[in-house]
């Protein structure tokens, strides 16, 4: 227990020193086993909906404690300490889903995670085939609320490869735009069983009709020395509902519209959620000093 709570002090103190202005709301590397990571504004996992949290030998925790050893053909090597985050798609299956809640409403939040791909991904392609990667929202999700949701999707790039793209929900029942900012997400081979750091930055409007709203996601692949900024929307009508304060809930992955053909799991690792910037002003989001954004 006690070098369980040095692993998880050592990785809060990281973030905080590299969080321009004050703490982070919370950092959750899976290291307790279980889902029960919180803090001060009441932070809550969901049900575990095809998720898990395994180790490199066994899935430990599943809506409730588990001891089941894993299968052969799998990678459940985590990006460091001993757990991570499990999204398991079966064959033919299209969901694979983590809820949170964030306790209360923000109308600024910064979040950042760790994802694998999967040894043996390989883009549906079936049609459509865009794929979730998040969303965020505040009183409801998508299109059912005043307020506005946000997120990432990925598509196909024709060579079993992926694409990715921002999707934005102005609220009242109204979609903005498509695809937009469709840049390169997953290369296959290549990048099968590669761990990638997402930092995500999204904003709401100033005042209702304002459309000043922003939306901002960087990457970059576990050994890479530089960040790339792959999204930069501006001016967006992203609304504010007022009521919930603002950005109160979210998922990880989620709806797959094409479902894979073989068994997909992904992995995620150290979730990040911040009021501050994890980004400092020489745009270095848990980096050493130095590196820079492309």
């Amino acid at each position: 227990m006690a070098y369980l709570k040095s692993l998880i002090a050592l990785a809060f103190a990281a973030f905080v020193a590299t969080t321009a202005t004050g703490a982070p709301l919370l950092v959750d590397s899976f290291e307790s086993g279980d889902m029960s990571a919180t803090n001060a504004d009441g932070f809550n996992w969901g049900q575990n909906n095809r998720t898990s949290i395994v180790t490199s030998e066994a899935v430990v925790y599943s809506n409730g404690e588990k001891n089941i050893s894993i299968p052969s053909g799998r990678d459940w090597d985590p990006l460091d300490g001993k757990h991570s985050l499990r999204f398991r798609y079966p064959a033919g299956s299209n969901m694979a889903e983590q809820r949170f809640e964030l306790g209360k409403g923000y109308p600024e939040i910064w979040m950042s995670f760790w994802l694998k791909v999967p040894i043996n991904f390989t883009h549906p392609t079936s049609s459509p085939n865009n794929e979730k990667l998040f969303r965020l929202w505040m009183d409801g999700y998508d299109q059912d609320g005043v307020g506005s949701t946000v997120g990432m999707s990925f598509r196909g790039n024709g060579a079993g490869g992926s694409n990715f793209f921002a999707k934005v929900s102005a609220g009242d029942h109204s979609l903005v735009g498509g695809d937009t900012g469709s840049v390169p997400f997953i290369d296959v081979p290549g990048d099968r069983g590669k761990w990638m750091q997402l930092v995500v930055h999204v904003k709401s409007e100033t005042s209702p009709g304002a459309q000043d709203g922003l939306m901002e996601v960087w990457r970059k692949w576990k050994g890479e020395a530089q960040y790339s900024k792959t999204h930069e929307l501006v001016n967006q009508p992203i609304k504010l509902d007022s009521k919930v304060g603002g950005f109160s809930a979210g998922y990880l992955m989620g709806w797959a519209n094409a479902p894979y053909t073989k068994d997909t799991e992904f992995l995620i690792d150290s979730f990040v959620l911040s009021e501050y910037p994890l980004i400092d002003n020489q745009n270095r989001p848990n980096a050493p000093k130095g590196l820079q954004v492309k």
